[in-house]
């Protein structure tokens, strides 16, 4: 989204931003005031008058998505509204200064958010999430705008799914393996298939499948995608590619209608898209990726 602004009629107001404090900045827009709200509520004013931040500031839309008693909760609640408005906020005014690769950066509650860049569309993500307008600087930091409120996530990738039965086979698949410490490396994507994508295979590659801890181990490892890829950052045809990787792990996102994708080598769509965990993201699949080296090795375990 282009953003022109117009000496004398911008939300700021005026064309000297850079000269103003966060707080300053933030209490001139229009379109904030229920987060800028919040930050006093809080008590927190004073710290983005004074301090050097990057604030990511969800715009009153986002804060309108909140059931109300929520946000009753939080103006009752200091405690639980000082982590909210803290994980918001980093002690570090460089984010526009650098690509992101899928690295954290913690926040003021110290639980971290993740960053990464997508050069093709020169977009930058905080936890999957659109930084928006980056040219807003201040006499103290950055601000950027999200249309969604950060919520840090609790767990990592497999914790995570664990917590839905549907994807008890890739699971059991991993542990049997040995292959549940790479679902635990930072900075991963996932392509979880979930439990009918094993259904819908021929029996007999299925009953092959989990008799092999080869086999298994290779399906895991084929769909754990090192570096961190938000649907924000998928673009028609885009290849992601895993160099490390033994298989031929060359994936190829296919854009469909809007923001709908599939992924292939494999027969279905991604479901539940950008699935942050503590250690990645997760991109729920209907179908189980196959790579000719990985069907020749079930082809011949079969006979």
């Amino acid at each position: 989204m282009k953003l022109y602004f117009v000496c004398g009629l911008l939300l700021f107001g005026v064309c000297d931003v850079a000269a103003k404090t966060i707080m300053e900045a933030m209490s001139s827009r229009y379109d904030i005031m229920s987060f800028t709200s919040l930050v006093r509520r809080a008590g927190l004013q004073s710290l983005l008058t004074t301090g050097n931040y990057t604030v990511f500031v969800p715009t009153d839309s986002a804060l309108e998505t909140l059931p109300a008693d929520m946000i009753s909760q939080l103006y009752q609640n200091i405690t639980q509204l000082k982590a909210m408005v803290n994980y918001h906020i980093v002690p570090y005014a460089g984010i526009t200064e650098r690509e992101w690769t899928g690295e954290k950066v913690n926040t003021l509650t110290s639980q971290p958010v993740r960053l990464a860049t997508y050069p093709h569309n020169n977009v930058t993500v905080v936890n999957g999430e659109v930084l928006q307008e980056s040219n807003m600087t201040v006499s103290n930091g950055h601000i950027y705008l999200l249309s969604s409120i950060l919520s840090p996530p609790t767990a990592d990738v497999v914790r995570t799914l664990e917590q839905d039965a549907k994807y008890s086979k890739f699971l059991t698949a991993a542990a049997l393996s040995g292959m549940t410490s790479k679902l635990k490396e930072d900075n991963i994507t996932v392509l979880a298939p979930y439990d009918l994508a094993f259904d819908n295979m021929y029996k007999n590659r299925t009953d092959a499948l989990f008799n092999s801890l080869n086999m298994m181990r290779a399906m895991v490892e084929f769909h754990v995608v090192p570096g961190t890829y938000y649907t924000s950052g998928f673009y028609d045809e885009e290849k992601i590619r895993d160099d490390n990787s033994r298989y031929d792990n060359n994936l190829v996102v296919h854009e469909y209608g809007r923001q709908s994708f599939r992924i292939s080598p494999f027969e279905g769509n991604v479901l539940n898209e950008d699935w942050v965990a503590t250690n990645g993201v997760i991109h729920a699949i209907s179908g189980v990726k196959v790579t000719w080296a990985y069907l020749r090795g079930l082809d011949a375990i079969i006979g």
